[in-house]
């Protein structure tokens, strides 16, 4: 029988954040797809109870210890993971790489310090990875996919009416870091497309589940009224997220590169 064009079966994924609220779906959905997927994060403790699910499904699976947020070891690093391991037909980047204070990045509280923090752990860190891996792709002669998290608001901006009264505020420096990411997937698509090397974007909109740098859930008025201006009428779920991006990583999106897939129920056309 031949094979599904959206089966990912013996392709080596690396999935940076793999054990986030996004990145946990994604590498249990790319295993289920066939994937061998190497498990990267920071954190030791969570990925390791996930690795023992993903075994399960696929003993082939793997867990890499890296905090991308640690810039000036980043590039030793990753170094490291590639020489560990097969060089990956998939690369996703799941990761959500922040400062302590990223809650307070607001217009009305956000400090240069912090502002130019995230921008590196976060915007850089997943250019620098990104092209490290293409390059290594090219070496190994892989035409592979490489998939990153984008957002909404790397294209649109925040609804300010959303956030009236509630405990949750705009934010001045991730819309630069999330347009950032979908400008350069569409410049390396259009470099990296000569050696058969695929670029593309996820952009979740607003996530069910913890707001990052909190460890509440999405604001009970603020939840009310985004899904109320959604015409699906519900947040977006990881495995939305997740589907969208075994697409992107299939034979099934052979022919697109340089894409921006928004993932958020409508709401960014409305």
């Amino acid at each position: 029988m031949k094979k599904s064009s959206f089966s990912l079966k013996n392709k080596i994924s690396f999935i940076l954040g793999g054990s986030g609220l996004i990145g946990r779906t994604v590498c249990l959905e790319f295993a289920k797809a066939g994937s061998v997927v190497c498990l990267i994060d920071k954190e030791t403790s969570s990925s390791l109870k996930l690795l023992e699910e993903l075994k399960k499904i696929n003993s082939k699976c793997s867990f890499f210890q890296l905090d991308c947020s640690d810039f000036e070891q980043l590039e030793e690093n990753f170094n490291n993971l590639l020489k560990s391991f097969s060089i990956p037909h998939i690369f996703v980047n799941c990761s959500y790489p922040r400062t302590k204070d990223w809650a307070k990045n607001s217009f009305k509280d956000v400090t240069l310090e912090s502002y130019r923090k995230n921008i590196d752990i976060h915007l850089n860190s997943y250019s620098w990875t990104a092209k490290m891996v293409a390059d290594e792709m090219i070496k190994d002669s892989i035409k592979g996919s490489i998939i990153l998290t984008s957002s909404i608001y790397g294209s649109k901006a925040q609804d300010l009416s959303m956030y009236k009264d509630t405990n949750i505020d705009e934010n001045m420096t991730y819309p630069i870091i999330k347009s950032g990411i979908i400008h350069l997937s569409k410049q390396m698509a259009s470099y990296y497309g000569n050696f058969g090397i695929r670029i593309n974007t996820v952009s979740p909109g607003g996530l069910e589940g913890r707001i990052a740098g909190k460890s509440s859930t999405q604001d009970a008025t603020f939840k009310k009224r985004y899904i109320n201006k959604t015409p699906m009428k519900r947040m977006t779920r990881p495995d939305d997220v997740a589907h969208a991006m075994i697409f992107l990583a299939s034979e099934a999106s052979s022919y697109i590169t340089g894409n921006d897939i928004k993932v958020d129920g409508g709401i960014s056309v409305v």
